[in-house]
């Protein structure tokens, strides 16, 4: 069965990789790939983080009934069974710098030789339990995912869940995005966020958005967002 991870996780992933495009892409993830080995609750949260962001992906993992359950949720957008499929539609999206997902049903380190062999180079890399098989990936200048996203200090995280989240989300997004410091680094990928996840999170997720502001920021965001959305439940964390 899959396991789902929790909203403020794929966030953080998604910052995360934001703050590698910016230190070490220039900024950018279209037309770079993230490899995923394992399609459990960190390797989900990775490839829903890497399609907001803009990267493509590829994840391999053995199970194909949890791939499908993916592709069902709009986690992934292909399942395939080779990987000579994922590179039929990899390859164009690459090119084009567009975000896709797809899901090989394939044993990490089978999928990781052929990958080796035919010289396919990941620009990122979330190994999973497949440390030592996705090492050769890092000492050819693949950029490493951490499995624990790091601690954004200065800021809290905001977490709200909408009764009317078709109406009400959207409108929240604009609001939160008003009250964003732009001189903030991460500014340009929290707007990011709040534009485009909505397409990526899915069902899953539902009536809940979140997003990690620094103290003045929320104190501009939350009289505006109580008084407009009285139903709205909103809570935060340090």
């Amino acid at each position: 069965m899959l396991s789902l991870p929790e909203l403020p996780r794929v966030l953080d992933c998604y910052l995360d990789l934001a703050h590698i495009a910016r230190e070490r892409l220039g900024g950018v993830l279209g037309g770079k790939l993230l490899f995923r080995s394992g399609f459990d609750r960190d390797g989900i949260a990775i490839l829903i983080a890497a399609s907001i962001a803009g990267a493509a992906s590829l994840c391999v993992e053995e199970d194909g009934v949890l791939l499908r359950e993916g592709l069902r949720h709009g986690f992934c957008d292909f399942v395939v069974n080779s990987l000579d499929e994922a590179l039929r539609i990899l390859k164009n999206e690459v090119r084009r710098a567009r975000p896709v997902s797809v899901g090989v049903t394939r044993a990490p380190s089978l999928c990781m030789e052929e990958m080796l062999d035919r010289g396919l180079q990941p620009d990122l890399v979330s190994p999973g339990a497949s440390v030592n098989e996705a090492r050769l990936f890092f000492d050819r200048g693949a950029i490493r995912i951490l499995e624990q996203p790091s601690h954004r200090s200065g800021t809290f995280l905001l977490l709200w869940t909408a009764t009317e989240p078709a109406k009400t989300l959207p409108r929240l997004a604009m609001l939160a995005g008003e009250a964003l410091d732009p001189a903030h680094p991460d500014t340009p990928a929290r707007l990011r966020w709040l534009q485009t996840g909505p397409r990526y999170l899915g069902r899953a997720f539902g009536p809940r958005q979140c997003l990690r502001m620094t103290p003045e920021e929320m104190a501009l965001l939350l009289p505006r967002a109580q008084a407009a959305f009285p139903s709205t439940t909103f809570l935060h964390e340090g």
